[in-house]
């Protein structure tokens, strides 16, 4: 696991003073999921989904991320959580080119995140956001919502969705 600094997330530049709690990032693998040592280092080179490298961003003078440094391999699942003002969602919107980082490097699924970036859409075919006032389809339950992207998007048919 690498991750660093993460207690340096702020999200709010409208907060006077955002709360100092650290932002923790919790990992975890399906029950399914069992490796022997030899299958740990494996994994350990496997195939970056996700990789931040010295992020930081700023919104005017209020700097928001400092140094951010995460790796997302393959199977993984992880949890970003931490007190409301911390950065959680700016650092989540930049793996999504929601939002720009000013420092540092972003690479999803191997495309690196800059500003001459042109392949936001491809990016964006591979990564999922719930937002915090998420608004769902009122007339689907909540599996069909869960559905409905990868099947509108990517055409993956409904009984693999």
């Amino acid at each position: 696991m690498n991750v660093n600094n993460v207690s340096n997330l702020k999200d709010n530049p409208n907060e006077a003073n955002p709360s100092e709690a650290p932002v923790n990032v919790s990992r975890a693998q399906p029950a399914s999921y069992r490796e022997s040592p030899s299958q740990k280092q494996a994994a350990m080179s496997a195939d970056k989904i996700i990789e931040a490298t010295n992020v930081s961003k700023w919104f005017g003078s209020f700097k928001v991320l400092t140094d951010i440094n995460l790796t997302v391999r393959k199977g993984e699942r992880i949890v970003i959580c931490g007190p409301s003002g911390s950065g959680k969602s700016t650092l989540i919107r930049c793996f999504n080119r929601l939002e720009a980082h000013q420092e540092g490097e972003i690479a999803v699924t191997g495309i690196r995140l800059n500003s001459k970036m042109r392949n936001v859409a491809e990016v964006r075919k591979n990564v999922g956001m719930v937002f915090q006032h998420f608004n769902l389809f009122p007339h689907m339950t909540v599996l069909m919502n869960c559905m409905a992207a990868p099947m509108w998007i990517k055409g993956v048919p409904e009984a693999e969705a």
